[in-house]
């Protein structure tokens, strides 16, 4: 479990490296040990519309949200926030703004998982800060990558004159070899940050299934109602509020279905 002092760390921008966040390494025996496991995870991972409305244990949404943020992340900018509604007030609120439904009003905990692609350049400015703490130097290629390319190719301007020159820019560069074309205006960056806070989320839940509780991804919300009730700025968007908890059996509403293998993988 983490420690306070571990969360602390974390909440000023430090990640503590603990031992089951960099030891397992896949390779020869690491399915035999683990596939069974996480294919467990993933079939009981389904999502549940009423909960008993118990609430998970502080320690336990700890270690879940923690290892949310070990999510894949586009250049580690983790260009997203998860808020754990906590306050009675505000969780009734924000289960109110997801439309009332009992996925949102019997939930044990809410969180809302936002999208903040506003905030790349300070999360790059934390990086930073963390990967050359105590007066370490950065390999070049790496020092490049974050201090010069990073800033270059998220950059837009929001008056639109230097995106059309950056939109001319990968195009002409695009016709004789392989080139980034995004972020060009605000929509790609929003595109981006939506997809950070998506792979969050997914980590978040299936962390949760491990951890032996339920959850259900709510898109159908009042996002604005619930933006101004977290006191958000104009950069951030709510991608989803996720409920969890401990199901009751009508709240699995039917069989797992999916469409055909063949009509969403493509072998070319």
């Amino acid at each position: 479990m983490s420690s306070k002092s571990e969360i602390f760390q974390q909440m000023q921008g430090v990640r503590v490296a603990r031992p089951e966040d960099t030891e397992l390494v896949p390779g020869p025996g690491f399915a035999e040990a683990h596939l069974s496991s996480f294919q467990k995870v993933l079939g009981a991972r389904r999502s549940i519309r009423v909960y008993t409305g118990e609430a998970i244990p502080e320690t336990t949404m700890r270690e879940v949200l923690h290892e949310a943020t070990l999510a894949p992340s586009s250049s580690n900018l983790q260009s997203y926030e998860l808020y754990w509604v906590r306050d009675p007030k505000k969780k009734a609120a924000v289960a109110e703004a997801c439309l009332g439904q009992p996925a949102a009003t019997t939930a044990g905990e809410l969180v809302v998982v936002v999208a903040r692609s506003d905030l790349w350049q300070q999360n790059l400015s934390k990086l930073l800060k963390v990967m050359t703490q105590d007066g370490k130097d950065l390999p070049p290629s790496v020092k490049f990558y974050y201090e010069k390319l990073i800033p270059k190719v998220m950059s837009t301007d929001p008056f639109g004159f230097f995106n059309l020159l950056r939109r001319l820019g990968f195009f002409f560069t695009g016709l004789k070899k392989p080139t980034i074309r995004t972020p060009i205006n605000a929509g790609d960056h929003r595109v981006f940050g939506h997809a950070q806070a998506a792979l969050a989320a997914q980590t978040l839940m299936l962390s949760l299934t491990a951890h032996g509780y339920d959850s259900c991804p709510m898109g159908g919300m009042d996002a604005t109602r619930i933006k101004n009730l977290l006191g958000l700025p104009a950069g951030a968007e709510i991608a989803m509020v996720v409920s969890a908890g401990t199901r009751k059996p009508e709240g699995l509403y039917g069989p797992r279905f999916r469409l055909a293998d063949a009509d969403l993988i493509k072998e070319v």
